[in-house]
This record gives C-alpha cells, sequence and structure tokens, in this order.
C-alpha cells in the first residue's frame, strides 16, 4: 500500500478507535452519561466550568455555530441537565447553569476523562521520546494544514487558496 493511502486509511482507523474508546469509557461511568451525545457531554463540561455561559461562550468554546449551540441547549433543557437565568442588570441575556442532574453528568464526565487521560498517559510513558517528538511535530504541522484548509472551504481565506 502507498505511504500517503496508507496514512490516510491509519488516520481513518485512528478516529474510529477514538469513537470507540469515547464508548467504553462512557459505559464505566455507568448510565449516567448514555442518553448524552459527545456535543452535549462538553457543553456541559463548558457550563460547568465558564462564568455566566451563555450561547456565544459557549459556540466559542465549542467551535459551534450559534445555531448548534442552541440545539444543543434546547435538548439539556429537555433533559433537565441545565436550567436558564439571568442576571438583574440585564434581564434579556439569558445564561444557563447545571441543575443537580447536570452536575452528575458534569463530574461523571471529568471522571471518564481522567480515567481516559491515564492510561493514555501510561501508555505514552513507553514511547520512544525522539518517535513522540517526531510525531507532536507532524501534528501540529497537520493541524495547521487541516486549519487552513477548512477556513478555505468556510470561504474565509478565499486569497490563501492558491497554496
Amino acid at each position: 500500500m502507498e505511504l500517503n493511502r496508507k496514512f490516510l486509511y491509519l488516520i481513518v482507523e485512528f478516529y474510529e478507535k477514538i469513537q470507540l474508546l469515547d464508548k467504553q469509557y462512557k459505559s464505566l461511568s455507568g448510565e449516567v452519561l448514555d442518553s448524552f451525545g459527545f456535543n452535549e457531554m462538553h457543553c456541559i463540561d463548558f457550563i460547568g466550568r465558564l462564568e455566566n455561559p451563555n450561547v456565544t461562550k459557549l459556540s466559542e468554546c465549542l467551535k459551534l455555530t450559534r445555531g448548534a449551540v442552541s440545539k444543543i441547549i434546547k435538548k439539556l433543557l429537555r433533559k433537565g441537565a441545565i436550567e436558564i437565568y439571568t442576571q438583574e442588570k440585564n434581564k434579556k441575556e439569558i445564561y444557563y447553569k447545571l441543575t443537580k442532574t447536570g452536575e452528575s453528568i458534569f463530574e461523571a464526565h471529568e471522571k471518564m476523562h481522567k480515567k481516559w487521560v491515564e492510561d493514555d498517559i501510561n501508555y505514552l510513558s513507553g514511547v520512544d521520546k525522539n518517535e513522540l517528538k517526531t510525531v507532536c511535530k507532524f501534528l501540529e504541522n497537520y493541524n495547521k494544514f487541516a486549519e487552513s484548509r477548512i477556513k478555505i472551504l468556510k470561504g474565509e481565506d478565499y486569497e490563501n487558496s492558491t497554496d
């Protein structure tokens, strides 16, 4: 198999494995995370961490459109994970906070991530440091490349699309 094709195949396989790992780590957290998708859990995570989280802040953190975040918010409200609040000085601005259900999801998600990171660090401690440096350098460069392609595909950087 040509090296470039093998690389692309391995990237897809890596992505699929990460998704499977996510499901497995979720299952270790019990049923509390079962009915919450990836974006919903991360939205809960940011609501639990941010000061006065609103759609704009969540959109920036999640790197999603305000419309997409609004849809996630509606689901989380229906599931009873979050609630709305306003501040005395500005009743028009809507903010979100975790309910008891949301707090339990926040804690289970955080526990899941800690276990995942711990397992990954244990694995990486056995990897040759020079190999790891090479992979890190490659991933940094690839992420920059991917970001530039995303901007071009979104029409944000037409002048630089002739790279």
